[in-house]
Protein backbone atom coordinates (compact mmCIF):
# COMPACT_ATOMS: atom_id res chain seq x y z
CA UNK A 1 0.00 0.00 0.00
CA UNK A 2 1.79 3.12 -1.03
CA UNK A 3 2.03 6.12 1.63
CA UNK A 4 3.10 8.36 -2.01
CA UNK A 5 0.36 11.29 -1.80
CA UNK A 6 1.69 11.92 -5.48
CA UNK A 7 0.19 8.79 -6.82
CA UNK A 8 -3.62 10.74 -5.99
CA UNK A 9 -5.17 14.26 -7.40
CA UNK A 10 -3.24 16.65 -7.77
CA UNK A 11 -6.46 18.59 -5.85
CA UNK A 12 -5.34 16.22 -3.06
CA UNK A 13 -2.15 16.61 -2.89
CA UNK A 14 -2.36 20.30 -2.42
CA UNK A 15 -5.16 20.00 0.62
CA UNK A 16 -2.92 17.41 2.28
CA UNK A 17 -0.09 19.54 2.67
CA UNK A 18 -2.18 21.84 3.74
CA UNK A 19 -3.59 19.95 6.18
CA UNK A 20 -0.08 19.21 7.39
CA UNK A 21 0.64 22.72 7.64
CA UNK A 22 -2.40 23.93 9.32
CA UNK A 23 -2.16 21.29 11.87
CA UNK A 24 1.54 21.90 12.62
CA UNK A 25 0.76 25.46 13.90
CA UNK A 26 -1.62 23.88 16.62
CA UNK A 27 0.65 21.26 17.69
CA UNK A 28 -0.75 18.57 15.89
CA UNK A 29 1.90 16.61 14.19
CA UNK A 30 0.69 14.73 11.21
CA UNK A 31 2.50 12.05 9.41
CA UNK A 32 0.67 10.94 6.13
CA UNK A 33 -0.73 7.10 6.45
CA UNK A 34 -2.03 5.05 3.14
CA UNK A 35 -2.75 6.96 -0.22
CA UNK A 36 -3.31 5.10 -3.06
CA UNK A 37 -4.23 1.32 -3.06
CA UNK A 38 -4.59 -1.09 -5.82
CA UNK A 39 -7.49 -3.78 -5.83
CA UNK A 40 -5.22 -6.74 -4.85
CA UNK A 41 -4.16 -4.71 -1.32
CA UNK A 42 -8.00 -3.27 -1.17
CA UNK A 43 -8.91 -6.94 -1.19
CA UNK A 44 -6.20 -7.79 1.03
CA UNK A 45 -7.63 -4.92 3.91
CA UNK A 46 -11.16 -6.73 3.11
CA UNK A 47 -10.07 -9.98 4.05
CA UNK A 48 -8.78 -8.74 7.38
CA UNK A 49 -11.69 -9.92 10.22
CA UNK A 50 -12.91 -12.12 7.59
CA UNK A 51 -10.64 -14.68 6.12
CA UNK A 52 -7.80 -13.88 7.74
CA UNK A 53 -6.90 -12.65 11.28
CA UNK A 54 -7.58 -9.29 12.73
CA UNK A 55 -10.63 -6.74 12.97
CA UNK A 56 -12.56 -5.93 10.13
CA UNK A 57 -11.84 -2.41 8.88
CA UNK A 58 -13.36 -1.91 5.85
CA UNK A 59 -16.51 -2.90 4.06
CA UNK A 60 -15.32 -2.07 0.77
CA UNK A 61 -14.31 -4.64 -1.75
CA UNK A 62 -10.80 -3.82 -4.07
CA UNK A 63 -12.09 -6.12 -7.07
CA UNK A 64 -15.30 -4.15 -7.30
CA UNK A 65 -13.06 -0.50 -6.48
CA UNK A 66 -15.58 0.54 -3.32
CA UNK A 67 -12.48 2.17 -1.83
CA UNK A 68 -11.91 6.25 -2.73
CA UNK A 69 -8.30 5.43 -1.90
CA UNK A 70 -8.21 3.06 -5.22
CA UNK A 71 -9.69 6.08 -7.33
CA UNK A 72 -6.60 8.20 -5.68
CA UNK A 73 -9.02 10.68 -3.75
CA UNK A 74 -7.96 9.45 -0.39
CA UNK A 75 -5.89 9.82 2.06
CA UNK A 76 -5.05 8.55 5.95
CA UNK A 77 -3.17 9.89 8.68
CA UNK A 78 -1.31 8.76 11.71
CA UNK A 79 -0.21 10.96 14.75
CA UNK A 80 3.79 11.90 14.56
CA UNK A 81 4.52 12.74 18.27
CA UNK A 82 5.83 9.94 19.49
CA UNK A 83 2.32 8.93 21.75
CA UNK A 84 1.29 6.69 19.64
CA UNK A 85 0.18 6.86 15.53
CA UNK A 86 -3.07 6.00 16.65
CA UNK A 87 -3.61 7.53 20.34
CA UNK A 88 -6.75 9.25 20.67
CA UNK A 89 -6.68 10.00 24.24
CA UNK A 90 -6.56 13.41 24.14
CA UNK A 91 -8.79 13.85 20.80
CA UNK A 92 -6.02 13.96 18.61
CA UNK A 93 -8.32 12.96 15.56
CA UNK A 94 -11.27 15.58 16.45
CA UNK A 95 -9.10 18.17 16.28
CA UNK A 96 -7.25 17.41 12.87
CA UNK A 97 -10.44 16.10 11.70
CA UNK A 98 -11.98 20.00 11.99
CA UNK A 99 -8.74 21.34 10.86
CA UNK A 100 -9.88 18.94 7.41
CA UNK A 101 -13.20 19.94 7.19
CA UNK A 102 -12.18 23.54 7.19
CA UNK A 103 -9.60 22.91 4.27
CA UNK A 104 -13.11 21.43 2.33
CA UNK A 105 -12.04 17.50 3.01
CA UNK A 106 -14.55 15.05 3.63
CA UNK A 107 -13.64 13.13 7.19
CA UNK A 108 -14.11 9.12 7.73
CA UNK A 109 -14.46 10.17 11.63
CA UNK A 110 -17.89 11.92 10.80
CA UNK A 111 -19.00 8.71 9.01
CA UNK A 112 -21.39 6.34 10.73
CA UNK A 113 -20.82 3.14 9.69
CA UNK A 114 -17.30 2.71 10.25
CA UNK A 115 -16.41 5.33 12.34
CA UNK A 116 -12.74 6.13 10.20
CA UNK A 117 -11.03 8.87 11.95
CA UNK A 118 -7.38 8.75 10.08
CA UNK A 119 -9.46 8.92 6.88
CA UNK A 120 -9.86 12.01 4.43
CA UNK A 121 -11.23 12.52 0.80
CA UNK A 122 -12.23 14.85 -1.69
CA UNK A 123 -15.86 15.28 -1.17
CA UNK A 124 -16.55 16.34 -5.04
CA UNK A 125 -18.13 13.12 -5.64
CA UNK A 126 -19.82 11.79 -2.88
CA UNK A 127 -18.85 9.50 0.31
CA UNK A 128 -18.28 6.45 -1.74
CA UNK A 129 -17.08 5.88 -5.34
CA UNK A 130 -20.65 5.17 -7.36
CA UNK A 131 -20.91 8.37 -9.06
CA UNK A 132 -16.78 7.55 -9.93
CA UNK A 133 -18.12 4.66 -11.52
CA UNK A 134 -20.79 6.40 -13.23
CA UNK A 135 -19.23 8.96 -14.64
CA UNK A 136 -16.34 7.84 -15.80
CA UNK A 137 -16.22 3.48 -15.46
CA UNK A 138 -12.49 2.97 -14.71
CA UNK A 139 -9.74 4.52 -12.36
CA UNK A 140 -7.51 4.93 -15.46
CA UNK A 141 -10.16 7.11 -17.04
CA UNK A 142 -10.91 9.00 -14.06
CA UNK A 143 -6.95 9.72 -14.12
CA UNK A 144 -6.81 11.50 -17.47
CA UNK A 145 -9.12 13.80 -16.25
CA UNK A 146 -7.01 15.21 -13.58
CA UNK A 147 -4.65 17.28 -16.04
CA UNK A 148 -7.91 19.36 -15.88
CA UNK A 149 -7.49 20.48 -12.08
CA UNK A 150 -3.60 21.24 -12.34
CA UNK A 151 -4.57 24.17 -14.78
CA UNK A 152 -3.48 27.51 -12.82
CA UNK A 153 -5.43 30.46 -12.78
CA UNK A 154 -3.24 32.44 -15.33
CA UNK A 155 -3.42 29.16 -17.71
CA UNK A 156 -7.25 29.52 -17.59
CA UNK A 157 -7.32 32.98 -18.31
CA UNK A 158 -5.26 32.09 -21.13
CA UNK A 159 -7.11 29.96 -22.97
CA UNK A 160 -9.95 32.73 -22.22
CA UNK A 161 -8.47 34.87 -24.33
CA UNK A 162 -8.07 32.48 -27.15
CA UNK A 163 -11.54 30.51 -26.64
CA UNK A 164 -14.24 31.71 -24.75
CA UNK A 165 -14.79 35.56 -25.05
CA UNK A 166 -15.79 34.43 -28.72
CA UNK A 167 -16.68 31.06 -29.05
CA UNK A 168 -13.77 30.28 -31.61
CA UNK A 169 -13.60 26.68 -32.66
CA UNK A 170 -10.71 26.66 -34.99
CA UNK A 171 -8.16 24.99 -32.69
CA UNK A 172 -5.60 21.71 -34.19
CA UNK A 173 -7.05 19.73 -31.26
CA UNK A 174 -9.03 17.11 -31.31
CA UNK A 175 -12.76 18.72 -32.28
CA UNK A 176 -16.14 17.14 -30.79
CA UNK A 177 -19.34 18.07 -32.80
CA UNK A 178 -21.83 16.09 -31.23
CA UNK A 179 -22.70 15.70 -27.43
CA UNK A 180 -22.57 12.18 -27.68
CA UNK A 181 -18.87 12.40 -28.98
CA UNK A 182 -17.70 14.53 -25.60
CA UNK A 183 -15.83 12.08 -23.10
CA UNK A 184 -17.87 11.33 -19.71
CA UNK A 185 -15.93 14.35 -17.92
CA UNK A 186 -17.15 16.81 -20.04
CA UNK A 187 -20.82 15.40 -21.18
CA UNK A 188 -22.54 17.31 -18.21
CA UNK A 189 -21.15 20.63 -19.16
CA UNK A 190 -22.00 20.23 -22.62
CA UNK A 191 -25.81 19.21 -22.04
CA UNK A 192 -26.08 21.93 -19.48
CA UNK A 193 -24.44 24.87 -21.83
CA UNK A 194 -26.55 23.24 -25.21
CA UNK A 195 -29.79 23.20 -23.02
CA UNK A 196 -28.97 27.04 -21.81
CA UNK A 197 -28.55 28.18 -25.67
CA UNK A 198 -24.89 29.21 -24.62
CA UNK A 199 -23.22 26.68 -27.11
CA UNK A 200 -25.16 26.61 -30.25
CA UNK A 201 -22.21 25.58 -32.86
CA UNK A 202 -22.38 25.67 -36.84
CA UNK A 203 -23.41 24.05 -39.45
CA UNK A 204 -21.20 21.68 -38.93
CA UNK A 205 -22.23 20.54 -35.21
CA UNK A 206 -21.03 21.89 -32.22
CA UNK A 207 -17.15 22.18 -33.32
CA UNK A 208 -16.17 22.33 -29.34
CA UNK A 209 -12.28 21.70 -29.42
CA UNK A 210 -10.63 20.31 -26.69
CA UNK A 211 -9.35 22.89 -25.09
CA UNK A 212 -12.34 25.01 -24.95
CA UNK A 213 -13.96 22.06 -23.39
CA UNK A 214 -11.27 21.94 -20.43
CA UNK A 215 -12.32 25.47 -20.11
CA UNK A 216 -16.08 24.83 -19.85
CA UNK A 217 -15.62 22.11 -17.48
CA UNK A 218 -13.43 23.93 -15.22
CA UNK A 219 -15.91 27.13 -15.06
CA UNK A 220 -19.04 24.51 -14.38
CA UNK A 221 -16.89 23.28 -11.83
CA UNK A 222 -16.72 26.97 -10.30
CA UNK A 223 -20.17 27.17 -10.73
CA UNK A 224 -20.11 29.79 -13.28
CA UNK A 225 -23.08 28.16 -15.49
CA UNK A 226 -25.59 27.77 -12.23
Amino acid sequence: MSRDIKMCHPRLQEKAEKLITECAKQGLIVKLGECFRSAAEQDALYAQGRTKPGNIVTNARGSSYSSMHQWGIAFDVIRNDGKGAYNNSDNWFQKVGKIGRSLGLEWGGDWTSPVDMPHFQLPDWGSTPTRLKQLYGTVNTFKRTWEVDEMTEAQVREIAKKEANDMVYKYRDKVYNKISEVPEWGKATVQKLYDKGILKGTEKGLEISETLLRLLVINDRAGLYN
